[in-house]
């Protein structure tokens, strides 16, 4: 009989080695070769019991395949973030780059160990080559803190759907796009052919972000029209529309023209990163590049975006652009947006849909939009900017307070009252004393 094994993991983080050591075996292995997983128990060297989980010593896991191998040359840099392997079966399924290096580091967060050993055959010939990866994991807990270990609970069916869902190709999962948006979180919009390097970049951010992917330019410029993200990462070479076509397309589009870009480019790709610049983006980072460097580009970026949004917020500047010449995108929109609200400002019934519908947008995309121009969605906008008008009216005796209420759209003055002091902080009677 089988001896019961115990070990401390994290069930999501072992979940992504072994689908991660499964995929490239899968990947790289002709019809008719084989993949193979053997789990054993290596005893410590005082050969103390192991199975009350208590004691010492290791368990292995290979992961071993009959598929086209790897060469001497390459294995030196396998775990190497970034790094591909050079074959043109290697390129035709995305590599084993970044993929490998986050299986390395979640390997080594369990204080485990993997190793790897090949030899490189011919990729139409089963049996030619062989692949052999080995994970080492210690077992007991005597490596682990006190706070490092939480009870196991057992598995709901939510989290086994959820699991299942992760492997829905992209493509199935955007038809199915119900375009849910989390209002607590910025949305991040990576664009990426390489499932890899999304991976990568998604374990980077955590949770302080609701990442959306895209595995194309075509299907990038599909979902940044769609969701109107708060920022975009996109690669320069990809297939069906490379990445300087998408930000020229993005940035001369006024639902998205003023959503932050960072390009990803290359050490090698100088050329192609000034265009990308002159195309739009806002700034760039070279492969390889450093997590806490990302976090910080991208921290940066969307402060510059909240200092856009304190200009366009602020009453002053909405109420001036009447006859202003609007220069860049934004400005025009803001313009806009402005007009279409002048020649509804006293109808109670407009509604946020014939607000977007003038403006040929979604209601979603605008309000994506002005949130991230103004920090309000359409609804708020509106009625702070009908309040403003109504504070500049009664600042010029234009009227009593209850004709200004009606002419900017509300039909109850004592409700108007309410919602001028909650914006102002003065009720208008206290304004007009």
């Amino acid at each position: 009989a089988s001896e019961e094994i115990q070990l401390y993991f994290d069930r999501d983080k072992m979940a992504k080695i072994l689908t991660n050591l499964l995929s490239n075996a899968f990947k790289f292995t002709p019809e008719g070769g084989e993949v193979k997983v053997a789990l054993s128990l290596i005893p410590s060297p005082s050969g103390r019991g192991m199975s009350e989980g208590q004691g010492e010593g290791k368990i292995q896991i290979v992961v071993s395949d009959t598929g086209t191998g790897i060469s001497e040359k390459e294995l030196t840099r396998l775990f190497d973030r970034f790094y591909q392997v050079d074959s043109s079966q290697t390129r035709e399924h995305e590599g084993t780059g970044i993929g490998l290096a986050l299986t390395k580091e979640l390997v080594e967060l369990h204080h485990g160990a993997i190793s790897v050993d090949s030899k490189s055959g011919d990729p139409d010939k089963a049996g030619t080559g062989w692949t052999e990866f080995t994970i080492e994991l210690p077992v007991g807990r005597k490596h682990l803190k006190d706070e490092e270990i939480v009870e196991a609970e057992e598995p709901l069916q939510e989290d086994i759907i959820a699991d299942e869902e992760q492997f829905i190709p992209l493509d199935a999962e955007e038809a199915n796009d119900t375009g849910t948006i989390h209002e607590d979180r910025n949305i991040l919009l990576v664009v990426e052919d390489n499932a890899d390097v999304r991976e990568f970049i998604k374990d980077s951010l955590g949770t302080d972000f609701q990442i959306e992917e895209a595995s194309n330019g075509e299907q990038g410029v599909r979902k940044a029209e769609q969701l109107i993200p708060d920022l975009i990462i996109r690669d320069v070479m990809m297939p069906k529309m490379d990445g300087n076509e998408l930000t020229k397309r993005l940035k001369n589009d006024e639902k998205t023209s003023h959503i932050p870009i960072i390009l990803l480019t290359a050490k090698s790709e100088q050329e192609s990163r000034l265009e990308g610049l002159e195309t739009g983006a806002d700034d760039y980072l070279t492969k390889p590049f450093d997590t806490k460097e990302l976090q910080v580009r991208i921290k940066n970026l969307i402060d510059i975006r909240k200092k856009l949004q304190e200009k366009f917020s602020r009453g002053e500047y909405i109420l001036k652009t009447e006859g202003k010449r609007l220069s860049n995108l934004e400005e025009q929109f803001m313009g806009k947006v402005v007009e279409v609200i002048e020649d509804h400002l006293s109808e109670e019934e407009f509604t946020i849909e014939q607000f977007a519908e003038e403006v040929f947008m979604s209601r979603m995309q605008l309000h994506r939009k002005l949130k991230a121009l103004t920090g309000k969605s359409a609804s708020c906008f509106l009625r702070s900017f009908r309040l403003l008008k109504a504070k500049k009216m009664l600042e010029e005796k234009q009227g009593n307070i209850s004709e200004i209420a009606y002419s900017v759209g509300f039909s109850n003055p004592s409700y108007f009252g309410r919602c001028f002091k909650e914006e102002f902080g003065i009720s208008p009677s206290e304004l007009l004393s």
